[in-house]
Order: structure tokens, then sequence, then C-alpha cells
């Protein structure tokens, strides 16, 4: 007999206070009545005692529960999985009438599942309808770890495992440990891989992780197949194949090929790896990428509506060494990725209509965050006549467009007619009520603005008024709610009312539907208004706008037409219609450049140079640095630092427009350069040694600091932040091991792509890291077992039970104890009384 608990017995000491009371008692009984009572006390104190320490004896038990486990992943043939269950069943018959068994299919999760319903999606999967979300991996410790809950108390413990060995996440050696110390016996049969033609890239593997522009860089593409067949790998860059070479597969030995390829653009420098097989059944493990860093030329990104119109300032940058990338409107990279490739972006002549959300907020990361450098120069669709007013691109530039409207411009009448619709609710509405109170800052005081909104009525939300009442009219716009039908004409004819009655010079209307509006001769209506001197430009909002009827109204009303699919564009237009129809941002004239605050970038300069014909009116930010203004004091160049890169405005522009002047100055490509370069990304990596490696999918970072004499350098201060390929952002804690050395590690789960920023903030040293994931492991054709499976002993149906050992159970006393304990007390109170 053992006892479970053996705290209580402390509770005998009280035999010690009835040995007491036993003594001293007064009670006049026959003696041998009261000690037969007392020592029936002292064996119910005694009883209840053991009771609380749970007593009982250890047996064996010969009943089992068998837990079968079968893989039921993309890389197990579909028929060797159905072969493992009539195994299974097989299996069961063997079992005796006090065992037990449970069954589970496991892939991406584990499923609990009857053999026959198991039979059943397997037969179903064979036929080409598969789940293949939940085939995508073998979370093969992950299933055991989970189904050995489904061990009941009392009976031997056995784990059948029906699976190919692939494993894809987590440890099967650690959760076979965990199954070894909880008495749980595994045995294992392996399953035949997958039999229909497959061929996958493993990985591909640079040489060297940098590179200097124009060397050659070996790229080895390691690959696997599942039988002897013909293929071939390309490389591309850009989407672009640049090399290409056939190869013979083998499927019982590595296969390799390698890659001579010259890095010709600087900066992070993506390669894809490609292949082609003959034969194939998941194209998903077909490319694999590796990301090179590109040491030459300074790379600069140029983005102009007309690519043409740069050609004069791009052949005098690229005759100052640098490498300059033109491109149209459409042209801002969507990842940070291919933004880390250029030094510096510059956005010429591109109105914030043409990009997106994301767009902007990359641009904005790459500046603050990875020390990018992002220049503007002036247009008509350049800082807030661009619509760039409240961006994060105007949050990175150092000039904003807040000014004060002059007193000679002509006077602005503009009314905002408005779709609050019921398709307007949540977003468009917010962004809209948005929009027009940014229209409302922009507007001179002595303008006046009115804004109607409409659904199957006009609504008057605000009447025709002067801007310097913005309070009260943006007040009014907050009370904009969403609801009913679309009807814009009555809206308009509204609007056409408050124009007429209006002494303005300038007038002008924006409308703006998400919805099918009816024709009632808008044609006509709009023909009035221009008669009348009243310009009118439309937005569709969205795939469901009228965007025919509404261009035709822009084009009749000699405005501008816009087709917006994104709600968050909505701001960005009203700004630039706002600033476009006040004819107040821009002057154009013969303007000199006077040197304001002494900078590196006007070194061998400050005295000579050429004019402006014209420029944006802006003004400067607080903490920026204006270099040069005109002689109206308007800024012409200024820059500022914002996070860890640089913003530079130039309100005038290098082309024939305003720029003639600088473009035909001798100096114009040296200073420029010298301009540009002021703002480029800078990566000092010296002293700093980093490398990498993936692990149980994590991405280990490893670094090692030494100063200048070559000396470890400890206690250093670390800013490191990741972001994935949607733009996700999570900062990375960097932990010191020893003396100079640090590490950090980052989850890749469910992640494709990772960029990472290592900035040692003592001495402002700054790494960038690329991770590419490579296909699912579960595509990789790997063949290779874990030890800790493949030494665990052979599973076969007849003798599933063979080798058991007898599971050790408990035989309880405590309620024997329990009942003898009271019987005790009762023959005690029996005996005090006869």
């Amino acid at each position: 007999m053992h006892l479970t608990y053996l705290s209580p017995l402390w509770w005998l000491l009280s035999l010690l206070v009835l040995a007491g009371g036993f003594w001293f008692t007064l009670v006049d009984r026959p003696k041998r009545l009261m000690t037969a009572s007392f020592l029936l006390r002292c064996l119910a104190v005694i009883l209840l005692v053991l009771a609380l320490c749970r007593p009982g004896w250890m047996k064996d038990a010969d009943d089992a529960h068998v837990v079968f486990l079968v893989d039921v992943s993309q890389s197990v043939d579909p028929t060797a999985s159905r072969k493992a269950v009539d195994e299974v069943n097989s299996a069961v018959t063997s079992l005796r009438s006090g065992d037990s068994h449970s069954v589970f299919s496991f892939a991406n999760g584990v499923r609990l599942r009857k053999t026959e319903d198991l039979a059943k999606e397997l037969d179903t999967w064979s036929k080409g309808i598969a789940d293949d979300q939940f085939r995508s991996a073998s979370r093969l410790a992950d299933a055991v770890l989970s189904t050995r809950l489904a061990f009941p108390a009392g009976k031997s413990r056995r784990l059948v495992l029906l699976t190919d060995g692939l494993e894809t996440d987590g440890s099967i050696a650690a959760a076979m440990e965990t199954l070894r110390r909880e008495d749980v016996d595994v045995v294992w049969q392996r399953l035949d891989s997958l039999s229909d033609p497959e061929a996958s890239i493993v990985s591909v593997e640079p040489n060297t992780p940098s590179a200097f522009a124009g060397e050659i860089v070996r790229l080895n593409v390691r690959l696997a197949a599942n039988r002897d067949m013909q293929a071939k790998v390309r490389i591309l860059s850009k989407g672009v194949a640049v090399a290409e070479k056939p190869i013979s597969l083998s499927a019982t030995s590595p296969n390799s090929i390698e890659f001579d390829i010259p890095m010709t653009t600087p900066g992070a420098s993506l390669w894809t790896a490609e292949l082609v097989p003959a034969q194939d059944r998941f194209p998903i493990n077909n490319q694999a990428s590796t990301t090179i860093e590109v040491k030459g030329k300074s790379r600069l990104l140029v983005i102009h509506k007309s690519p043409k119109e740069m050609r004069g300032i791009s052949r005098a940058l690229q005759e100052q060494e640098f490498d300059v990338d033109v491109r149209g409107e459409n042209g801002v990279p969507e990842t940070m990725d291919e933004l880390l490739s250029f030094g510096a972006v510059v956005l010429a002549d591109v109105p914030a209509t043409s990009l997106n959300a994301r767009q902007m907020d990359l641009l904005k990361r790459y500046v603050q965050d990875f020390g990018g450098g992002l220049a503007m120069l002036g247009s008509e669709n350049s800082f807030g006549l661009g619509g760039y007013y409240k961006t994060p691109v105007e949050d990175v530039l150092p000039l904003v467009s807040r000014f004060e409207k002059e007193k000679e411009k002509p006077s602005l009448a503009m009314v905002l007619v408005m779709d609050k619709s019921g398709s307007m609710e949540g977003l468009p509405i917010a962004l809209a009520r948005q929009a027009a109170k940014a229209s409302v800052e922009l507007l001179g005081p002595q303008d006046q603005i009115a804004v109607i909104g409409f659904d199957s009525e006009p609504q008057i939300v605000s009447d025709l008024r002067r801007a310097s009442e913005k309070d009260a009219i943006q007040a009014a716009i907050d009370t904009i709610e969403a609801g009913g039908g679309t009807d814009m004409y009555p809206a308009m004819q509204q609007a056409k009312q408050m124009l007429d009655n209006c002494a303005a010079k300038v007038k002008h209307m924006i409308c703006m539907t998400d919805g099918q509006t009816p024709d009632q001769g808008f044609a006509e209506l709009t023909q009035s208004l221009a008669d009348s001197g009243v310009t009118v430009s439309t937005v569709a909002l969205g795939d469901g706008a009228s965007a025919d009827l509404l261009q035709s109204i822009a084009e009749i009303g000699k405005g501008r037409f816009y087709a917006a699919t994104d709600p968050n564009t909505v701001p960005q237009i009203f700004t630039r219609e706002t600033m476009q129809a006040s004819k107040s941002a821009i002057k154009e004239d013969v303007y000199a450049p006077i040197v304001t605050t002494d900078h590196p970038m006007l070194a061998g300069y400050a005295d000579s140079l050429p004019s402006a014909l014209g420029y944006v009116m802006t003004e400067a930010k607080p903490a920026t640095q204006t270099i040069l203004s005109a002689d109206t004091g308007d800024p012409l160049l200024a820059i500022g630092r914002f996070g860890l890169g640089q913003g530079l405005s130039f309100t005038s522009d290098l082309t024939e427009k305003w720029g003639g002047e600088w473009l035909a100055w001798d100096g114009c490509g040296k200073f420029w350069a010298q301009v540009l370069r002021s703002i480029l990304r800078k990566n000092d990596t010296e002293g700093m040694e980093v490398r990498s490696a993936i692990d149980q999918n994590r991405w280990l970072i490893d670094i090692t600091r030494r100063d200048p004499d070559g000396m470890p350098v400890g206690n250093l201060q670390w800013d490191a932040l990741a972001v994935d390929e949607n733009s996700r952002e999570f900062p990375v804690t960097i932990e010191e091991r020893g003396l100079g050395r640090y590490t950090a590690s980052l989850p890749l789960e469910g992640r494709e792509k990772l960029t990472l920023r290592l900035r040692d903030k003592d001495s402002n040293k700054l790494k960038v890291l690329h991770y590419n994931r490579p296909s699912p492991p579960e595509y990789r054709l790997s063949r290779d077992v874990p030890p800790a499976l493949a030494a665990a002993p052979a599973f076969a149906p007849a003798t599933v039970r063979d080798g058991l050992r007898p599971a050790r159970t408990r035989k309880g006393l405590e309620s024997w104890c329990s009942l003898l304990a009271l019987a005790s007390a009762l023959g005690s109170v029996v005996l005090r009384r006869i």
C-alpha cells in the first residue's frame, strides 16, 4: 500500500488531545467501556486521516488505447493514404474487447475522423476535388502533441504514425521526447510519397550576398524531382528572363545548375530562378528568389507624367555617374524591396491621384525608417496643386502647401456637389467629408464656398459664404450622413442658382457620385453653366458610377474628370481641384535665386545659379533649411530631415517650362548631382558583420560589432524594424549575447518577404537585410526522415498490441477507510451510552 499525500498525517497529533481527555475525564463509567470507546475514537481519527492521504495499491492493467495518426498532406500519394486507412481497419480487428482506439488525419492541422469517413474523403480527393489548404503542410510535431490528449487514464498507450516523414513545422524530436516521458509507445509506417511526376526548385544561392556593379555573381540553383525528366531553368530579373539553360533532372541523385550573372542594376537586386519541367503536378514550387546588394553608381528613380520631358536632366545626371530610371506617373514601386534598390526618389510632375495610399505610405517609410531620400520638383501637379495636402508624402517634404492667397488674384466661388446616398455609407462618406474640409482650408479668406449634399433630394449643407468662416463651414460638413437614393441633377440646379447670384470672378463646381443618376438633361444644364463662365469638374467614385455621363459633363464644363476607384484618393482630388481653380499657387516670371543658408550642396555654386521662370508657392516647416529663395521671399530649394532620411523640395522645375535656364547652364549636371547626393540613402556598415540563418520557421540574425581597431564593441543601443510584403511593420528586439555580439530572432510564419533594417544608434551604422520565402516545404520533394522518427519501431496491423507495457493503475482504499472511520465513531458513541 502507498499513500498519495503525506501532509494529512500531521492530524494524528490530535490523538494526544484525545488521550489527554481520556486521562483526565470525570465521566463515571465502567473502565472497560471507557477504554473501548477511547480506542474506537482513536481508530476513527486514524482511519479518517488515512482517507485524507488517499491510500491504495498499484496493479497492472492489460487494456490499451491506440491512436492512429494518418498523414493526408500533399506530399503523400493519395493511394498510400487510402491504403493506410485499410491497414488501420485491419489493426482495429486485432484489438481486444477491453481496448479502445481513435483515428486522426493530419496535414496543416488535425481532424478526428471515423475510418469510413476518412476513406470517402480520400476517394473524393483522388478524383481531383481536394482540400488544398488543409493539405498544404505536414505539421507532424503539432499533430503528435495534440492527439496524445486522446489517451484515457488506466490504459496502455500506443501512437501509430502513418506518414512519409516529411516535417514542415515544429520539431518531431522534441515531440517524441515528450511522448517518451508520458509513457506513450510510438510505432510508425512510412507512406509512399507523391507518385505523379513532380519537380521543384529547392533553393537559389548566390556565391556572395553583395557585389559591385558589373561584377559576375554565380547563382547556384538546387533542384529535385521524383522521376527522371527534362527541364529548363531560367533566371528572371524584374520579370524578364536574362538567362536559360536545359537540365536533365535525376530522381535518385542531387540536381544543381549554375548561372554566371553580371550585376547591372545598383541597389537591392531581386533574382528569381524559375523551373520549367517537362512534367509537373504543383507549379507552386517552381520558383525561388534571392536578393543581392549591388554597389556601384547612385541609383535615382524619377517619376514624371511625361518621361520624355526629363531627358535633359537625366542625361546631365548620367554624366555625373548616376544611374537614372525615369518612369511615368504609374511607376512608383509597390514594395519596399523595390524602393530600396534606389538611393532616392524624385517626384517631378505627378499628381497625388496617381499614387495609391499604399505607395504614399511606402515612400514615407522609405525615408523615415530606411534612410531614403525623397525630392519633389515644382509643377502644376506638385505640392498642394497636385493634391499632396495632408498626405504622407507632404509629411516627408520640408515645404508644405499652406500659404496666403495674394490679394490681386481673382476671387473664387466654388460649390461642392457631393453624393450622400446609402451606398456612400462608411469610409466613402468619411473621406468625402475630409476632402470637403480640406478644400475649405486651402481657399483664401475672400473666396466663397458652398456644399450641397444629395441623395434622392438635394440638401444645402452650407450655403455660399466666405471661406474665412471655415470653422462654421467645416462644422456643417461634419453633419453629412449617408442614406437614400441617387439623383444629382436637382443638386446641380441649386448650385447653378448659387453661382448665378454670385459676383466672383472665377466660378467652379465639383460634382462627385458613386452611383447611377437619372439623365435629365445634364448636357443642357452643363452647357448653360459653361456659357455663364462656370467650370465643372466631376469625380466618378468606384466602378458603379456613371463614368460616361460624368466625363461628358466635365468636357462640356471645361473642367477635369477623375475616375477614383479608391475612395482614399478623394481628398487628393478635391485638394488638387481647389488649388487649380483658385489659380493662386503658381508664380511665373523670371526669379533670380537668393542664397539664404550656407549648405554643403551649394559649395562652388553660390554665386552663379541661373534664374527660375516660375515656381509653386509654398512655405517652410519648422526646422527646415531653406537654401534658396526667390526675390519674393518664397522658398525655391529646401531640405529637411525626416526620421532616418531626408526630404528635398525644389519649387521650380527641371524641364523647359520653368527650368530652361537651368538646363542650358554648364554646371547643371554637377550642381544637381551634388544636391541629390546630399539626400541619397547611405549604408555605412564598416565594422558591422551580419550573418543570418533560417531555423524552425524563424529568421535568426547574428551581429558582430567591432571598432576601427578590430576590438569588439559592447553595450550598444540598437534600432531595428522589419517590414513584410504587405507593408506591415513590427519592431525587432536585439539582445547582447557577448562582448560585441548581438542576436535577434524574427518569426516567419505566414510571411512571404521581409525587409529588416538594423541600425546602431551609437555610431549610426545602418544595414538592410532581405528575406524571400522559398516554396512551401510540403512541395519540396524532400526524402529525409527525421532521425527520431526513423528510430521508432515499425508498425504491423496484426501485431498492433505487441510489445505494450501494462499500464499501472491505482486501486484506491480511501472509501473503505472513510466507512470504517464512520463505523468506529458510531461504535465509540454506542459504548459511551451503554
